[in-house]
């Protein structure tokens, strides 16, 4: 896959600001779920990063935690489960 974005421009980057304007902390409250590599950053950032067990070893290296779940097995509702706090 070949991906082209413009400089400056990650999904780090669009969390970030999306959080700021809601008032969000993303040190402190974000839960960011990823597999890719341009998930990397977003998951290094945020107070939980976790990657699903199918991911790429960039996206595992920088997530706080890998999960036993692929994306195939429900890998981001197993995350939101077991970090999110939603019961």
């Amino acid at each position: 896959m070949l991906e082209w974005l413009p400089a400056g421009c990650s999904k780090a980057n669009g969390v970030s600001k999306l959080c700021d304007h809601l008032g969000i902390d993303i040190s402190r409250e974000l839960l960011a779920i990823g597999d890719a590599e341009n998930d990397a950053e977003m998951l290094s950032v945020a107070a939980i990063g976790v990657a699903v067990a199918n991911g790429c070893n960039i996206a595992k290296q920088a997530a706080n935690f890998v999960i036993e779940e692929t994306n195939d097995m429900g890998g981001a509702g197993a995350a939101i489960e077991k970090f999110g706090g939603l019961r």
